[in-house]
């Protein structure tokens, strides 16, 4: 695995030398024309030493401890990425999974052999990883819980659980109260808000980098937007009211009106509808995107 491909050519990759800055410009150049982006390098140890604290040491990512690795993340404009993809290899199912993959597969051929790379689609696995305690480790982008936010004396978290408790279908969420009253974290971003998904892992057992500095938590976020942010994830998910990081988000930085239909459409008949018609638009079926090796 792996290959020669300019956008990562000219690096000294003996052990000592490696750079996980300058790798990142290197990797985000190549995924820029997929509408993808890199997070900040992370080690291997950061996140598994976080994964022992909240989880009892599940999804675990194998490798040294020093060893970097990055997630990768589609912005808006990724839909057009999918249905590129869909019309030149008019897939009947998996239509945002085949794209990831074939844009993978490209990756592992482009990365360095030297560097061991490991490249996983974190929406379909296994192995699994959890993306929100990726993005907290390497702090590309803020998690936000109840119990963090500081109690001002306005009882806004006892009377988001009430709303929830009345509002939840027992028949989807069970009888519990417990369940019914809980308040579900997220991870936002300080460019895109909730307008982003993660998509992959990049792991470089022989990238190492022993003095990459461990990020403070990213924390920007204003205490009363928080809070509008989970009372919206968790009251109306679906309307994606959350994903703004204001009521200014600037229209750029979101979705487009079909990217959120699509992504928010849960049926695969209407999905495959949608591309093909899209497809039909095209006069030509268009090149992939990424650079050639």
């Amino acid at each position: 695995m792996g290959g020669s491909q300019s956008t990562f050519q000219g690096f000294n990759l003996q052990e000592d030398a490696f750079d996980a800055e300058e790798f990142k410009e290197a990797l985000d150049a190549w995924l820029a024309p997929m509408h993808l982006q890199s997070s900040r390098p992370f080690l291997i140890g950061w996140y598994n030493q976080q994964r022992e604290i909240t989880a009892d040491g599940t999804q675990r990512i194998e490798g040294p401890d020093d060893g970097v690795a990055y997630a990768v993340y589609s912005v808006p404009g990724y839909l057009d990425v999918v249905i590129e993809h869909f019309a030149r290899e008019r897939p009947s199912t998996g239509f945002v999974d085949g794209a990831t993959d074939a844009i993978l597969a490209q990756l592992r051929q482009a990365l360095p052999a030297e560097l061991e790379p490991q490249v996983v689609n974190t929406d379909e696995g296994p192995p699994y990883y959890h993306v929100q305690t990726i993005g907290n480790v390497c702090a590309e982008d803020e998690h936000i819980e109840a119990k963090d936010i500081p109690n001002d004396g306005d009882d806004w978290e006892e009377d988001l659980s009430d709303r929830l408790e009345e509002t939840r279908d027992p028949k989807m969420w069970g009888s519990e109260s417990e369940m019914l009253r809980k308040i579900f974290g997220v991870n936002v971003h300080p460019t895109w808000g909730g307008w982003y998904a993660y998509r992959a892992l990049i792991v470089l057992r022989k990238g190492t980098q022993a003095s990459l500095q461990k990020p403070e938590p990213m924390a920007f976020l204003a205490t009363e937007d928080k809070k509008r942010i989970l009372a919206e994830y968790n009251l109306r998910h679906q309307l994606c009211v959350w994903r703004d990081l204001s009521d200014s988000h600037p229209a750029e930085k979101r979705y487009s009106p079909e990217e959120y239909f699509f992504f928010t459409e849960t049926s695969p008949d209407k999905r495959r509808r949608f591309l093909e018609m899209k497809a039909s638009l095209m006069t030509a079926v268009p090149a992939p995107r990424w650079p050639s090796l």
